[in-house]
């Protein structure tokens, strides 16, 4: 019973990376270099899946010779990653080369490490898995290419995952600088998916040394598998439905090591003059406001308004305009009967969640919670 849920689970898996490389193959206008980053990590993904179906279905019976094809084509999944994430922040398409070429290094160990095993003929490859008729020596060998694939795979993944994790936190970092509002702008969706990757390749590596071992529990098994299905197609659906980052918005003084060129009067008078225009004329309610936007309304330069908040005020441009929508939802939640909702859209935030977190930062507590505690002390101060 439990191979037929693990089957499902993997079928659905290939089922979706089939479906979502069949749309990114076939759908216009697209940077040939995010598609190609974005097929690699979804062949890579099939990879794995396929050798899982392989064996929970019994195929490899018929094409022993098939088992560990797939080991060497997974390592490539921590490298996709990383190259996939660099393309997707990168406003021009960046080069291949120089320490991108260690990338190779992993399927090239992990071959490396296989061949013993690729050398056994499909019977000894058969006879390995019935105890009663296995070669010691054979399944020593089958024994040191799992684990030591296991490992590799772990260590050659993470290494790319780090490194992939750390490029969207400074793209998210970037993007705080730039704009009032980064939903769209900051991939946050594909840092929580990095992230149950990690998790499910951590358990799967788990699951692998419990059947070295001779130990099996296959409700851990059904509950990897299907987390890993949930995954894939998540990261599939979100992955086509990623717009094109805005970089013409950006500007490279937001990445750059800054040096005070205002007089400490002179940035006084640029943050008096940014907050009057934020309040005078309600600009943080402007879902699209961008550190541009506000630079063409009040004159002063993107440098100077990015070197007065970091220097006086010590908030980046994106907790700036929040703090003044903040302290307006603050004002609607005591004095009008609007929902939280509403209170988030009027100030500005383009979602309840994205609301709530900020108001959050700023206030000290959800908004729901403000408004009751609000609520509750005017009783109080009645009675």
């Amino acid at each position: 019973m439990s191979d037929t849920f693990l089957t499902i689970a993997y079928a659905v898996a290939a089922g979706s990376i089939g479906f979502a490389l069949a749309l990114a193959l076939t759908r216009p206008g697209q940077r040939s270099d995010h598609v190609l980053f974005f097929c690699v990590l979804l062949i890579a993904l099939l990879a794995h899946v396929l050798g899982q179906l392989l064996i929970i279905s019994d195929v490899y019976r018929l094409a022993p010779h098939l088992v560990g094809v797939d080991l060497s084509i997974k390592m490539a999944l921590g490298p996709a990653v990383f190259f996939y994430t660099r393309a997707l922040i990168s406003p021009e398409k960046p080069g291949f080369g120089g320490l991108d070429w260690a990338s190779l290094l992993g399927p090239a160990l992990v071959i490396l490490v296989s061949l013993p095993f690729a050398g056994l003929s499909a019977e000894e490859k058969l006879a390995l898995v019935d105890p009663a008729t296995r070669n010691p020596v054979h399944f020593r060998i089958a024994l040191f290419t799992c684990t030591a694939s296991l490992f590799l795979f772990l260590a050659f993944t993470a290494f790319y995952l780090i490194a992939a994790l750390r490029l969207q936190m400074r793209h998210r970092q970037r993007m705080m600088e730039q704009f009032a509002n980064i939903e769209r702008q900051s991939l946050d969706w594909l840092r929580a998916i990095l992230f149950v990757f990690a998790g499910a390749w951590v358990f799967f590596a788990v699951k692998q040394a419990l059947w070295l071992s001779g130990v099996s529990i296959p409700a851990f098994n059904i509950a990897l598998a299907f987390t890993e299905s949930l995954a894939i197609a998540a990261f599939a659906y979100l992955g086509l439905h990623q717009p094109e980052l805005n970089f013409e918005k950006a500007s490279k003084a937001g990445s750059q090591t800054r040096h005070p060129i205002l007089t400490v009067e002179r940035i006084r008078r640029t943050a008096a003059k940014l907050t009057g225009a934020l309040n005078t004329n309600k600009l943080y309610a402007d879902n699209d406001l961008s550190l541009r936007r506000l630079s063409d309304i009040t004159g002063v330069t993107k440098n100077h308004i990015s070197e007065t908040l970091s220097q006086h005020l010590g908030v980046n441009f994106f907790d700036f305009v929040n703090s003044h929508r903040a302290a307006e939802a603050k004002r609607l939640l005591t004095e009008t009967d609007l929902n939280v909702l509403e209170i988030g859209l009027e100030v500005g935030f383009n979602s309840r969640s994205t609301f709530n977190a900020a108001f959050k930062k700023h206030v000290g507590s959800p908004p729901s919670t403000y408004r009751e505690d609000a609520g509750n002390a005017r009783t109080h101060d009645a009675a």
